[in-house]
């Protein structure tokens, strides 16, 4: 049935995206807003006591509503698998806009695609100015920003959907992403300096994310080109290992091998690859050509997923 929810929700999403403003997000950011508000008395216990409220919640209730709906009928069950998946994935949340910045680049229009990804990368951070930025500079932060959207709305989602009973997996993974993000966000003008009530909800997510990571670094790399992504993963300078724990790092070394192309800043190039990582995997700077490469590597790692799933329910189908 997980293979059945997955193929449907995805065809689904071409369809018809989820729109931003839908009331299922509406009502999950007002209830971690309510709880956080309820409970911060400004330490990491109280935090803890929060995420385990919104994500112990959450996750009863799927849990409960799917192994009803699945004793009346196994329909039942794949409807409500199907419902949580639509909300918890979002593969066309980066494809589109890529498409969208791709297309006006290739046309000459730098002013429209600094536009689309101003307007996309605002979603998540409202002070973003992509004014002055540059064609290759747009194109090696869009990719950079897919690739890491399509990690956390994808693949991670995916793989916990996998891993725990009915759809509770892809509701763990996604509450937990969404409050290590809404619970540690940078203060705006007039608001209390951050205190410490997010930094359990951004450990925790760390360390649920850990196997998720490799993943995703893991289907780009067989996709793509393996040696290279391989060759970047493996040459991680070690000074970098720390901050590997939140993911973006090990994501980007192993998609910037597997497509050949620099998603990492020049500063955060020379951070984390040393030189002869970067010519054994020769990387080019990035174009309007590599955006399509960008998400045609993600579309191929989600199949090979599938692929491998399909192939194992039909193994245990006939063992």
């Amino acid at each position: 049935m997980s293979w059945v929810a997955l193929i449907l929700t995805l065809l689904l999403e071409q369809v018809r995206a989820v729109p931003s403003g839908n009331p299922v997000y509406a009502g999950a950011a007002a209830w971690a807003d309510k709880v956080a508000h309820n409970l911060n008395a400004g330490r990491p216990r109280h935090g803890a006591y929060g995420w385990l409220l919104v994500v112990g919640t959450g996750m009863l209730a799927t849990l409960v509503v799917f192994e009803a709906a699945r004793s009346f009928s196994w329909f039942a069950g794949l409807a409500i698998d199907v419902c949580v998946l639509f909300f918890a994935l979002g593969f066309r949340q980066f494809s589109h806009p890529i498409t969208l910045i791709q297309t006006a680049l290739e046309q000459g229009d730098l002013d429209e695609a600094r536009r689309v990804f101003a307007a996309w990368r605002r979603k998540s951070d409202p002070q973003f100015d992509a004014a002055e930025l540059a064609e290759g500079e747009i194109a090696r932060q869009a990719i950079e920003y897919g690739l890491l959207a399509a990690h956390r709305h994808v693949f991670g989602v995916l793989l916990w959907f996998l891993i725990l009973p009915g759809p509770s997996g892809a509701v763990l993974y996604r509450f937990s992403e969404y409050l290590s993000r809404r619970w540690n966000r940078a203060a705006g003008p007039g608001d209390m300096p951050p205190d410490r009530f997010g930094e359990f909800a951004q450990q925790i997510y760390a360390w649920i994310d850990w196997l998720p990571v490799r993943f995703s670094a893991l289907g780009f790399a067989i996709v793509g080109d393996f040696e290279g992504a391989v060759h970047c993963w493996r040459n991680l300078n070690t000074d970098s290992r720390p901050s590997i724990l939140g993911g973006r790092t090990l994501i980007l070394a192993a998609a910037s091998g597997a497509l050949g192309v620099r998603i990492f800043s020049a500063m955060d190039t020379a951070r984390y690859l040393d030189p002869a990582a970067q010519e054994g995997a020769a990387l080019a700077e990035p174009g309007p050509e590599a955006l399509r490469s960008a998400v045609g590597l993600a579309w191929r790692a989600m199949i090979l997923w599938l692929v491998l799933l399909l192939l194992l329910t039909l193994a245990a189908a006939l063992a």
